[in-house]
């Protein structure tokens, strides 16, 4: 396996620093290394964030349940990233989903007391963190917005939208399983909207390749 300071550089905490400075760095603070079979549970949904995990290799999936006891999958993550940092501090910071192994994955974990220790020692890291919270919560708001929206046209419309494309085709950047599970949709019920869409002349789809027809009845 890769160097372990070497995969975390590649990663957005440690981003900008030398991998000698994040050896001495490291070297001064304590963290565990833990490794987790293919479908164990990292956290817990409502478990107690005290700990930054940082998912070094392989990849993991989130899961929310409702209180209907509906389980719907939030994303897929791969390493080198750190899960939910949004909710290490604040008041009732828990993890907000559960985290499943997808494959055999290894992490490192730090205390919150080390990631304080780790702001103080160095402004790169403190920078990475906040900007990385950025993003996170712009995911997140965004995500929210999307949501907003009641039927499958919509989020299907929102999401095409979206998509980076050239002369009016854009590409799928995902499954239609995975689609579907992204807008909290069974696959048949996407798969009759986007055949309605086509049939009515909006999109025309080729495999994971979408043109866009009819722009204005969007």
């Amino acid at each position: 396996m890769e160097n372990k300071f070497a995969i975390l550089l590649k990663g957005p905490l440690f981003a900008g620093l030398s991998e000698s400075e994040l050896n001495g760095i490291l070297g001064s603070v304590p963290f565990k290394e833990k490794k987790f079979r293919k479908d164990e549970v990292l956290v817990n949904q409502t478990e107690y964030c005290n700990r930054l995990i940082v998912l070094l290799s392989g990849s993991v999936r989130s899961l929310m349940t409702g209180e209907s006891g509906k389980i719907m999958k939030v994303e897929d993550l791969r390493g080198p990233r750190p899960l939910a940092p949004l909710f290490l501090f604040g008041d009732l910071n828990k993890f907000p989903v559960e985290v499943r192994a997808n494959e055999p994955v290894s992490v490192i974990i730090f205390s919150k007391e080390t990631i304080l220790s780790l702001f103080q020692q160095n402004k790169v890291i403190l920078l990475n963190y906040l900007n990385l919270n950025a993003m996170y919560a712009r995911r997140l708001s965004d995500k929210l917005f999307f949501l907003s929206f009641k039927t499958i046209r919509q989020k299907i419309t929102h999401y095409l939208l979206k998509l980076p494309g050239e002369n009016g085709v854009v590409i799928l950047d995902r499954s239609q399983s995975s689609l579907a599970e992204y807008f909290g949709v069974t696959r048949p019920s996407l798969s009759r909207e986007l055949a309605n869409m086509q049939e009515e002349g909006l999109i025309e789809i080729d495999r994971k390749s979408v043109r866009i027809l009819n722009l204005g009845n969007f």
